[in-house]
């Protein structure tokens, strides 16, 4: 008796070789993070680039004759000029309406190339204390036109100051 030649269980046709995962979402976010980061860093680099310029204009307005750090000494009455703004004579030191000091027809005269506006304090002196403070301020003033300056403080008029100064605020 013969038998049948034992058979081969069918075979399983091959497995397909796994495909590849496509990281395309993946690969398209990253890019798009990397360019953020860059962007942001551009902008930081700006922003700090245009504070340190600000900041070497300020310190540079600051140490002018009549900015903060250089106040100019005047004279009540008398004419002076800070920063292209020129102060006309006839100013004087007056009682506001509740006592306190305030700088009555201070005029200004914009000398600068451009619209701008005065921005000023008055302090008055004895020694190297302050004994009262004035702030004086306009409107933007067109070039080579004068207005009279608003000053509000909120001191007592001071008695006995030997010294009156003035300074740009901004």
């Amino acid at each position: 008796m013969s038998y049948p030649a034992p058979t081969q269980p069918p075979q399983p046709a091959p497995a397909p070789p796994p495909q590849k995962k496509k990281h395309t979402l993946r690969n398209v976010l990253l890019i798009m993070l990397a360019l953020a980061v860059l962007f942001i860093g551009g902008c930081m680099a700006l922003i700090g680039s245009a504070a340190n310029e600000i900041d070497k204009s300020i310190k540079a307005d600051a140490n002018k004759a009549g900015g903060d750090s250089k106040p100019l000494t005047i004279t009540a009455g008398k004419a002076f000029e800070v920063d292209n703004f020129h102060y006309d004579a006839g100013w004087r030191v007056a009682r506001d309406g509740l006592g306190g000091v305030t700088v009555k027809q201070l005029k200004v005269t914009n000398h600068r190339d451009k619209k701008d506006s005065a921005l000023v304090e008055i302090k008055f002196w004895k020694g190297s204390e302050v004994l009262a403070l004035v702030d004086c301020t306009t409107e933007p003033i067109m070039p080579d036109t004068k207005v009279t300056l608003s000053c509000i403080g909120s001191d007592a008029r001071p008695k006995g100051y030997d010294k009156i100064t003035i300074n740009d605020t901004f």
